[in-house]
């Protein structure tokens, strides 16, 4: 379980990166990381102005301050106090005792969660408790000093970056040396108090960042994540993270390394695309398309295009281009006959575009890529690059330059070598373009630039709908479990559909009951969770006797009572419902139903808000969407009847009733949907309303 407090009063985060008072406990001239960190908070207090207070008892002086021996001893106001010793707790529980007033703790020390024992969470917790005693805020534990790392000075719409590993962090700031500009560095570690979300959402803020990069391992607040990725799509500042998890070993040393859950990976793939974050796998694909979105202007096209100087590297590009959904239209009639005034018309423009090479020869270079991106469907160029061609890279690379400075869409040069030790490379660079090293970096970036929330009107309602959602709650509290009647009762009041249903306590009472309902019937058992597993489900009854029979051996078998429904039949079996993310709440659940459900797990997922749109992709994405739309004769069921049901269960789900909620099967069919089971499971503040 996450440690989670009452927030004290939130001092500005802009304190941490220009305070006015640093004091480093445990400050040294030497002793490796002690001392390297020491001069960074030197350097950083003088880069503000601000005093610097080193704190050590076995010291007089360090790097020229003179030392003092506990912060009381300070005496002035501390906006940061870096803690370098190992009992951190002592030092924030003696600092409060003597009142001194301290806006930002930062925890270098280990030993927390992260390391998985009983007596780790509850060290993080009394050191929470410290901090919050005292009216500060706290990063950390297990963090370091990333934060005030010197940060270079360079041109341009600049790249904020958050990470919860200070080694994975990395690669991202040397790409200062290509000339990307950066604007901050978080480094969060356990984020006992300040997580991620709380700086994702400060960076929004900042007219100098484009881009904010997110390298994470867990999440431990969802309200706070909700309301991070909110300001990032109002504030039009994209968000490119990378989370593990993935696998069972990604979650476990997730947990290890900084005590996070990693949660369901699924839900968190759900909630980025719904939310307009681009998720990436690896560190340099998180480094070339946070370039990408800082760099280049937003596309004002869906279309793609491809300009390159050979067929076969077009149409590899091409098949990769369509398998990740990208769209390559043909370009337009007026656009294909002015480019075979240039290209011989044994090459082929429709797009992709191939110029043969040689054309590049006469300078003709810069009046194709021009035409392209001037097609009214192009929003987006490739332009792959021979990175071994004398010649020919060097033109190309030029003209990529020269149309950039005056296109107002975006080009994205691919180097196809495996050197970038060339001129050509670095004057792309040094132009202000991203520049790729693969195909599959590329084509991630231009899908991020296609679906950035400045052109995404589905983000955007997103959004708009999660202004009005309720607080995100972490716990469920008392729990109760409708029974079968109960829970489709409760779910018919809100406005979804079952079959016909009958309670019965004994057999004669079954066998009215069937025939009052119309044959054929199925009949159920109560008392058990699991009806199919122990028998207590059975089908196509079509008469009293079989009822009747039926009936007999239920009851013998120990169910408590009977339940007689309608067999409906044709249709698709589904599954719809609500789960619970232990950090994202309410989740929608779509899926193949019936009793192989589990088995098959063809399942599509969806956090609040959801949208009409959203749930349509969510029925398209499942593996047995072609039998929705007819399969060898059938008729095709009634898909926005599935839409408006999913629809509902958000609505429920956004009421907060709701634990967990399936309905297994839900009968999809040319004449709208019927649900044919049902679990509710609910607060028990909900229970008195199921009555």
């Amino acid at each position: 379980m996450s440690i989670r407090h009452e927030d004290p009063p939130e001092p500005p985060l802009e304190l941490i990166y220009r305070p006015r008072s640093i004091a480093v406990v445990g400050a040294h001239e030497q002793r490796g990381g002690l001392g390297r960190i020491t001069q960074q908070a030197i350097d950083k207090a003088r880069s503000v102005g601000g005093t610097f207070h080193p704190v050590n008892p076995t010291k007089t002086q360090v790097h020229g301050y003179d030392c003092v021996p506990d912060l009381a001893s300070v005496g002035v106001p501390i906006d940061v106090a870096v803690i370098l010793t190992a009992n951190p707790i002592g030092v924030i529980e003696d600092a409060a005792d003597a009142g001194v007033k301290v806006g930002f703790y930062v925890v270098f020390a280990n030993g927390f969660s992260e390391v998985g024992t009983e007596e780790g969470r509850e060290k993080e917790e009394r050191l929470l408790r410290a901090v919050r005693r005292a009216g500060s805020r706290l990063i950390g534990p297990n963090t370091n000093g990333n934060a005030w790392e010197p940060l270079l000075p360079l041109p341009g719409k600049k790249i904020a970056l958050v990470s919860q590993s200070g080694v994975q962090g990395r690669p991202l700031t040397q790409a200062q040396e290509l000339g990307v500009a950066l604007s901050y560095w978080a480094p969060t570690g356990n984020e006992t108090d300040l997580e991620s979300s709380d700086f994702i959402e400060w960076f929004t803020q900042d007219p100098g960042t484009a881009v904010v990069c997110a390298y994470i391992e867990g999440f431990r607040s969802g309200q706070k994540l909700r309301s991070a990725a909110i300001a990032a799509v109002e504030r039009g500042k994209p968000i490119v993270a990378v989370k593990i998890g993935r696998s069972v070993a990604g979650s476990a040393m997730a947990q290890s390394h900084t005590g996070h859950l990693a949660g369901s990976d699924e839900v968190f793939d759900a909630f980025f695309e719904q939310y307009g974050i681009t998720r990436v796998d690896d560190l340099d694909e998180w480094v070339e398309v946070a370039t990408a979105l800082a760099r280049c202007p937003v596309p004002t096209a869906d279309g793609v295009v491809i300009s390159s100087v050979s067929g076969g590297t077009a149409a590899h590009l091409a098949d990769l281009a369509a398998a990740a959904g990208l769209h390559l239209p043909e370009l337009s009639p007026g656009t294909r006959a002015a480019l075979h005034e240039i290209i011989p018309r044994e090459f082929s423009v429709s797009n992709p575009v191939d110029n043969g090479g040689g054309i590049m020869r006469t300078g003709a270079g810069p009046k194709i890529w021009e035409l392209c991106l001037n097609d009214p469907h192009i929003g987006l160029l490739l332009s792959p690059i021979p990175a071994a061609s004398p010649g020919l890279t060097e033109a190309v690379g030029e003209t990529i330059v020269e149309v950039a400075r005056l296109s107002n869409k975006p080009i994205l040069p691919i180097w196809s070598g495996p050197s970038a030790d060339h001129p050509t490379y670095r004057l792309l660079w040094e132009a202000g373009l991203p520049v790729f090293r693969n195909f599959r970096n590329a084509l991630a970036a231009a899908k991020s630039l296609l679906g950035h929330p400045a052109r995404n009107e589905e983000t955007r309602e997103v959004v708009r709908l999660a202004r009005s959602l309720p607080p995100l709650t972490s716990s469920p509290g008392a729990v109760t479990t409708l029974e079968e009647n109960e829970a489709t009762g409760w779910l018919e009041k809100r406005g979804l559909r079952f079959a016909r249903h009958e309670l019965a306590a004994n057999v004669d009472e079954a066998v009215a009951r069937a025939e009052d309902i119309g044959f054929p019937v199925v009949l159920k058992g109560r008392g058990a969770a699991h009806k199919t597993e122990r028998g207590f489900v059975v089908t196509g009854l079509t008469d009293g006797a079989a009822v009747r029979a039926a009936a007999g051996r239920l009851l013998g078998d120990g169910a408590t009572g009977l339940l007689v429904a309608r067999q409906e039949s044709g249709g698709v079996e589904l599954l719809v419902g609500i789960a619970q993310d232990d950090v994202l709440g309410p989740v929608i659940v779509v899926g193949s139903g019936g009793v192989t459900a589990e088995a098959v797990r063809d399942v599509q997922r969806s956090v609040l808000p959801l949208t009409a749109q959203r749930a349509h992709t969510m029925i398209s994405r499942l593996r047995i969407a072609p039998l929705l739309d007819g399969w060898r004769g059938a008729p095709p069921v009634d898909r926005e009847a599935i839409v408006e049901t999913l629809l509902l269960l958000s609505r429920i789900a956004a009421e907060g009733e709701v634990v967990e909620l399936d309905v297994n099967p839900l009968l999809a069919r040319p004449d709208g949907a019927i649900g044919l089971d049902a679990l509710v499971r609910l607060r028990e503040s909900g229970r008195e309303q199921a009555r």
